[in-house]
């Protein structure tokens, strides 16, 4: 299937799905007239086809059509498998959000999975407004069509100003629904993010983490979490200021999540200057190897620190946490612990160094 590139957001397209050709060419000379763009299909089979190439701003829907009527169109749009579908227009409907970094991507995948948002593609179908177009104006008729879907009808003959109005409305109540579904995405996401370093926040580390704890002892899979703490950060505080403290946080927590790629495992912002990173499905030698691409990712920035004991640089101390074979008495309190505690031998070492501990089923 072919995608076409979406539109001008300031021009909107037209489906219009109609077996006489006549009408079609009356109703897109109106509408073109108008200043929409218009794209046309003869049944509803050949409808929904154009429907997915394009995803049109609102369809014209003829009642009464073979191969596939108008009432079966809006059935079959119905019916979509919202995650069997993904394109370029779909792309450019769906509410854009910041995808700098993997803690971003793995909020949106916690959002998806524990708080049952809906889909950004489902929102686009059900709100894209279908206008039908049928000469049967009996009680069942118009239930039939409204049950189906669609938003609205309109009578043959058409009026044609009443038409005009029609689609002007509709298209501006899916205007409406797009504005009050982005404002609703932007609160999902301050409500997600800590502001300072754009990683997870602690709400939501919370809830995923007894989430892939749940799961973990479901499946009895290996599990790691990986606490990371800047060395002497007050010192840096104290020297460069709160402003440029601040600047470090951010990015040493962005350097830290471009490490961390899985869409299952999480970055979050634990409290001050602690990271902490969930790792599903992880063993202790694959935490390790995460472990170690972020003390070098730390390393490679090359913030000054010239209050630093070990290093002209800012770096990290990691205390890491591994189950290798999950227990049901085991608890998420003991196994942050255990992570503490691992993090307290590393500063005890010497800072910029990394601890790691197993987790025994004692």
């Amino acid at each position: 299937m072919t995608i076409e590139q979406p539109l001008s957001p300031n021009k909107h397209l037209i489906l219009i799905v109609d077996d006489d050709p006549i009408i079609r060419r009356l109703i897109r000379f109106a509408m073109e007239k108008e200043g929409y763009e218009v794209v046309e299909a003869a049944n509803g089979e050949a409808g929904l086809e154009l429907f997915w190439q394009r995803i049109p701003d609102i369809v014209l829907l003829d009642f009464m059509m073979p191969v596939m009527n108008g009432i079966e169109f809006c059935q079959k749009l119905q019916q979509v498998k919202t995650p069997t579908v993904s394109n370029a227009s779909v792309r450019h409907h769906s509410l854009k959000s910041s995808h700098n970094d993997a803690s971003v991507l793995n909020s949106a995948y916690f959002f998806a999975e524990d708080l049952d948002q809906p889909d950004q593609l489902f929102n686009t179908i059900s709100r894209t407004p279908i206008l039908m177009i049928t000469g049967l104006e009996d009680p069942h008729s118009v239930t039939q069509a409204f049950d189906a879907g669609a938003t609205d009808f309109i009578t043959k003959p058409i009026n044609w100003a009443i038409l005009k109005q029609r689609v002007k409305h509709l298209l501006n109540q899916a205007k409406l629904y797009q504005r009050l579904e982005a404002t609703n995405e932007q609160l999902q996401r301050l409500a997600a993010i800590d502001p300072l370093t754009q990683l997870a926040n602690r709400r939501v580390f919370d809830l995923v983490f007894k989430r892939q704890w749940r799961l973990m002892l479901r499946h009895q899979t290996p599990f790691s979490l990986i606490f990371a703490d800047i060395d002497y950060f007050k010192r840096f505080n104290d020297l460069y200021g709160h402003q440029a403290g601040d600047h470090c946080l951010f990015e040493v927590a962005q350097a830290i999540a471009a490490q961390v790629r899985r869409p299952t495992d999480l970055v979050a912002r634990y409290g001050g200057e602690e990271i902490i990173v969930l790792l599903p499905e992880t063993n202790y030698q694959g935490a390790e190897i995460i472990a170690d691409k972020i003390q070098n990712s730390v390393r490679s920035l090359q913030i000054p620190h010239e209050k630093s004991e070990v290093s002209p640089y800012v770096t990290v101390s990691l205390g890491v946490a591994s189950i290798e074979k999950p227990a049901h008495h085991q608890t998420i309190s003991h196994f942050l612990e255990v992570a503490d505690q691992a993090l307290y031998e590393a500063k005890a070492r010497g800072r910029n160094c990394t601890v790691g501990k197993l987790v025994t089923l004692d």
